[in-house]
């Protein structure tokens, strides 16, 4: 199933004030722009990990139920699964409720298991579930590491505006120490 942001992270993992506390910045002439490098280094890591990292609403959307059991969810833990939809032919769409799914945990990641699959009767994006995904709603609930290298990857941008030779546009060393232990990965150690 192809999943599809539907409402990002009203939090994010480091605030602006604790951004600027970490920058030893005063005043609010760059407030923008450490913002910005705040949200940035968010989507960094998340597409570094694979995870995404705050409360997240997400849909699943295929063309019909997938095969096994399970249906697996690899970018984020799941905090809960709002509902669901199978589009018949014609007509409205056959709503599945909180009681037509189960979440189960895992060692490689989060599954969704559906008690109920009535069959979609369009040929494409018959099945869409929505599931809230994150650590947590709250900064806290990120793991610290994750939080600490949102706060490097602000400094490191801050600190190197454009000027930075070609071997330090890549992630600081230090941060990609922190993000190991969270990384997904696939079969040939490829990232998922």
């Amino acid at each position: 199933m192809i999943p599809l942001l539907v409402d990002g992270p009203q939090l994010e993992p480091v605030s602006l004030a604790e951004a600027k506390t970490w920058l030893r910045v005063d005043g609010n002439d760059e407030d923008s722009l450490i913002q910005a490098l705040v949200i940035a280094a968010r989507l960094t890591v998340e597409s570094e990990i694979g995870l995404v990292l705050l409360a997240q609403n997400w849909r699943f959307t295929g063309d019909f139920w997938p095969m096994g059991e399970t249906i697996p969810v690899r970018i984020g833990r799941i905090l809960s699964v709002a509902g669901g939809r199978v589009f018949p032919a014609n007509g409205a769409p056959v709503i599945l409720g909180l009681g037509d799914f189960e979440i189960r945990r895992g060692e490689v990641g989060d599954a969704i298991l559906p008690l109920s699959r009535p069959a979609p009767g369009r040929p494409r994006g018959g099945v869409e579930i929505d599931v809230r995904l994150g650590f947590g709603e709250f900064p806290a609930d990120v793991p610290e590491p994750l939080r600490l290298a949102v706060r490097q990857l602000i400094a490191h941008w801050y600190e190197n505006r454009g000027d930075a030779a070609l071997s330090e546009r890549g992630l600081p060393a230090a941060t990609r120490a922190l993000l190991a232990p969270f990384r997904r990965l696939r079969l040939g150690g490829v990232p998922a």
